[in-house]
C-alpha cells in the first residue's frame, strides 16, 4: 500500500463519531517511532523523517463539522457524554512504588451525582479509559453509570491528610460480576443450541465446553483496566489486579469485626425506589435537581471499609496482543478460550482467561481443579488448531500461550516448568506411533547423516507427543519455540529464520541437537521394554514357585493365614552370605581334589626295597671308616623308571629284529638248495 506512493489516512478522534482511537493506538503510533527512529512516550509536534526517507505529518482539524465554532450545544453534549476527554498533565511529582498505592471502591452515586468535585474525577476516569482502549461510545458511559452489576475500583497513591484536591487517578478497574446461573436454565439452553444474552464467560464456557456446572459458580469479569499513560509499564496495573483478588477472597474483611464498621453500597447509598413507587410516579411531578452533596454517601471506599462480594473465579475477555497476554499471564490468568477467527475492525482474536480464587467458606462449592481441566482441554485444542486457524501466530506468542495454559496444573503464575510426564510412553505407544524405519532415518538424522527433508514428515507427531508431556526430553526455550513451529505450526525453516531472528545454519544445529536427543530418548525407551519383557518370565516364575517350608508340589497356594510361608526373611543377610560362602569353598576344594587325582605320581615315586637300601647304607658306613671320601649321593635302581622302561624297550625292540632277521635268513637258504636240485 505504502512503496513509493503518497498515502493519506484520516480518522476522527473526538466526538460521537470518534472511533479512531484504533487508528492513533495502533498504527499511528506505530509510525511516529518508525519515522524519528526511537520510541516517544509523547504525541509531539507529529512530523519527522524516516530512515528511507519518508516523510510523517499529520493535520488536525480543530474546526466543528456538525455545529458552528463556539456552539453551545455542542459544548454541553461533550461535557455530558465525556467526549471530550483529554488526559491532564501529571501532577505528580514522582512515581510512588506499587506496594505503597491502595485500591479503592468507587460509589457510582457519588461519582454520577454531578457535583463539580465527582464531575472532575468522572473526566478523569474517561480519560484514562478512552487512552487506553481503541473503541468508545458513549453507551459505555452509560452501562458505567447504571448497570446493577458493574463495579468501580481506581488505583490511587498514598493520599495526604491535608490534601485540598482529589488525588491523581494511576489505574482504574471496572468489572462486571457474572455467573450464578441455573443448572437447568444451562441445560435447556444448551438443548436449544443457542446462547442468552449476558454473562458473557458463564454461557460462553458452557457452550464451548459443554459444563452445565461452571456457569452456577459466581465470577466476576474485567471490562476494561486502564493505566495513566505516563505511569504505563511501572506495575500499577499488575497491583490493581493483586488488590482486586484479595477483596473477592476476602482477605481485606474480618469476620470479627463489627458489621457496623463495614459499608455496603446498596444500603448506605441513596434512597432506590421500589417497583410500586415506580408504577405511581408521574414524570410531570417529578423534581429535577442536582443531589445534595451532604446525602450523598462517599466517592471513595477502603476495600477493607466496604462488604466484599465472595466469588469462585476472575476472568477477563481481550483482543489477544503480546503484550496482553504477557500482563494477564504474570497476573495468574489461564486461558480457556480463543476465538479462530480475528476481529475486522483491529485484526486480533479475542481470548478469554480465567484465574480462580480462594473459595473456603462459600456456599456453592465447586469441582477440584476444574481450571486444571479447562487448561488441559484448551492445551490440546489449541495445539491442533496451531496448524490451521492459528497458523499466523508468531512461535514466541503461541508458546506463551500453551506455557499459560500448562500453569494451571502446576499452580504457578509465572512459566511453568516442565515437570513429571503427565502420561507414561511405553514401547507400545512408541511403535504405534514410529515406524522402524521411522526410528532408523532419525538416527541417522541425528548422526549427520542425512538432510533435514528426510525427517520432516516425523515433525507433528514428535512435537505432539513432546507438548502433551508424554516424553522424558527436556528443550530450553528456542528449541522448544523452533519445535512447535516446524511441528505443529508446520513453517518452514525461512519463516522460523525471521521470526526469531536467527540464521537458518543455527536453526538447523538446534534441529539436529532437538533430534538427537528424542532419538536418544526413543532408543532407551526401546531398551526398557526388552528388558521388561525379558523379566516378565522371571518374574511370573518366581512368584509361582514355592517358599520354604510350604509345600513343593506345583501350582501349591500358599495359605492366607500362614504367616510362616509367606515370610521372605527366614534368614538373616549374614546368615545367607556365610551359607553361600560355604558352598563355594566346598565346590572349589572337591575340583582341586579331582586335579590332584588325575595326576601321575608314580614317576616321583622313590624305588627300592629295604635290602637295597641297607647295602646302600653299608657302603657309606664302610666308606668313612677306611677314612675315604663319603659320598653323600646314593643310587637305588628304580624299577618302574622312565629311563630304565625306555632302555628295556629299546633292547626287546633290538631282540626283535634280530630274530626277524635271522628267519627270513634261513627261509632264503632252503628256497636255494631247492633250487639246487631241480
Amino acid at each position: 500500500l505504502i512503496g513509493p506512493y503518497l498515502v493519506f489516512m484520516a480518522s476522527t478522534i473526538n466526538g460521537y463519531e470518534g472511533t479512531g482511537r484504533s487508528l492513533s493506538l495502533k498504527l499511528i503510533q506505530q509510525l511516529r517511532e518508525q519515522s524519528r527512529g526511537f520510541v516517544s512516550g509523547s504525541a509531539g509536534s507529529g512530523s519527522g523523517v524516516g530512515a528511507g526517507g519518508r516523510m510523517l505529518r499529520e493535520v488536525a482539524l480543530e474546526e466543528p463539522i456538525r455545529y458552528a465554532l463556539g456552539d453551545s450545544t455542542e459544548q454541553w453534549l461533550h461535557k455530558l457524554l465525556c467526549l471530550d476527554a483529554s488526559i491532564a498533565p501529571k501532577t505528580l511529582s514522582g512515581c510512588p512504588h506499587p506496594s505503597e498505592c491502595e485500591l479503592y471502591w468507587i460509589n457510582r452515586d457519588s461519582l454520577f451525582s454531578y457535583h463539580p468535585v465527582s464531575e472532575a474525577f468522572l473526566q478523569r476516569l474517561m480519560a484514562l479509559f478512552v487512552a487506553s482502549h481503541y473503541k468508545n461510545s458513549p453507551n459505555d458511559l452509560q452501562l458505567l453509570s447504571d448497570a446493577p452489576a458493574h463495579q468501580v475500583f481506581v488505583l490511587l497513591p498514598p493520599v495526604d491528610p491535608e490534601a485540598t484536591s482529589l488525588p491523581e487517578p494511576l489505574c482504574v478497574v471496572q468489572v462486571c460480576l457474572e455467573g450464578e446461573i441455573s443448572r437447568q436454565a444451562v441445560l435447556n439452553t444448551l438443548g436449544r443450541g443457542e446462547r442468552n444474552e449476558g454473562d458473557l464467560i458463564p454461557w460462553l464456557v458452557a457452550q464451548q465446553y459443554q459444563d452445565e456446572d461452571f456457569a452456577s459458580l459466581s465470577g466476576a469479569r474485567v471490562v476494561r483496566i486502564a493505566t495513566h499513560p505516563d505511569y504505563a509499564g511501572m506495575g500499577y496495573g499488575s497491583r490493581a489486579l493483586e488488590q482486586l483478588r484479595r477483596f473477592y477472597e476476602g482477605q481485606f474483611h474480618s469476620l470479627q469485626e463489627d458489621a457496623a464498621s463495614t459499608l455496603d453500597g446498596d444500603e448506605h447509598g441513596l434512597h432506590r425506589m421500589t417497583d410500586r413507587e415506580l408504577e405511581t410516579a408521574d414524570l410531570r411531578a417529578d423534581t429535577v435537581q442536582v443531589r445534595d452533596p451532604k446525602q450523598l454517601p462517599p466517592l471513595f471506599l477502603r476495600l477493607s471499609e466496604k462488604r466484599p462480594t465472595r466469588l469462585h473465579w476472575l476472568g477477563v475477555s481481550y483482543g489477544l496482543t503480546a503484550g496482553l497476554h504477557k500482563f494477564w499471564r504474570r497476573a495468574g490468568y489461564v486461558p480457556v478460550y480463543m476465538r479462530q477467527t480475528s476481529n475486522e475492525l483491529t485484526g486480533e482474536y479475542t481470548c478469554v482467561m480465567l484465574s480462580e480464587l480462594a473459595a473456603e467458606g462459600l456456599a456453592m462449592r465447586a469441582s477440584e481443579q476444574w481450571l486444571d481441566a479447562f487448561g488441559r482441554d484448551f492445551h490440546r485444542r489449541f495445539r491442533t488448531l496451531l496448524s490451521y486457524s492459528f497458523a499466523d501466530f508468531s512461535v514466541v506468542l503461541a508458546m506463551s500461550i500453551l506455557d499459560a495454559a500448562r500453569s494451571a496444573r502446576s499452580g504457578d503464575k509465572g512459566a511453568a516448568p516442565r515437570g513429571n510426564a503427565i502420561a507414561t510412553y511405553t514401547r507400545a505407544d512408541l511403535s504405534r506411533d514410529f515406524s522402524a524405519y521411522d526410528l532408523k532415518r532419525l538416527e541417522s538424522y541425528a548422526n549427520n547423516l542425512l538432510d533435514y527433508h528426510v525427517v520432516l514428515d516425523l515433525m507433528p507427531t514428535i512435537a505432539q507427543r513432546y507438548f502433551d508431556e508424554c516424553l522424558d526430553v527436556s528443550l530450553s526455550g528456542v528449541q522448544a519455540c523452533l519445535l512447535l513451529g516446524l511441528g505443529l505450526q508446520r513453517k518452514s525453516v525461512d519463516a522460523i529464520e525471521k521470526e526469531l531472528n536467527l540464521p537458518s545454519r543455527q536453526i538447523l544445529a538446534l534441529f539436529t541437537k532437538i533430534l538427537r536427543k528424542f532419538s536418544n530418548s526413543f532408543r532407551s525407551l526401546e531398551t526398557r521394554g526388552i528388558e521388561d519383557e525379558l523379566d516378565k518370565p522371571a518374574a511370573a516364575a518366581a512368584a509361582e514357585a514355592p517358599v520354604d517350608g510350604a509345600s513343593s508340589q506345583a501350582g501349591t497356594k500358599r495359605s492366607l493365614t500362614d504367616e510362616a510361608a509367606w515370610d521372605p526373611t527366614a534368614k538373616s543377610l549374614l546368615e545367607d552370605l556365610d551359607e553361600a560362602g560355604q558352598e563355594v569353598t566346598d565346590e572349589f576344594k572337591q575340583k582341586q581334589r579331582e586335579l590332584i587325582d588325575s595326576i601321575n605320581l608314580s614317576q616321583y615315586a622313590i624305588a627300592g626295597d629295604e635290602k637295597d637300601w641297607e647295602v646302600a647304607k653299608d657302603q657309606v658306613k664302610k666308606a668313612t671308616l677306611e677314612g675315604k671320601f663319603a659320598q653323600t649321593v646314593i643310587s637305588v635302581k628304580n624299577p618302574d623308571s622312565s629311563k630304565r622302561a625306555k632302555k628295556e624297550k629299546s633292547v626287546v625292540r633290538e631282540l626283535v629284529k634280530s630274530e626277524e632277521a635271522r628267519t627270513q635268513k634261513k627261509a632264503k637258504a632252503k628256497s636255494s638248495k631247492k633250487t639246487k636240485r631241480f
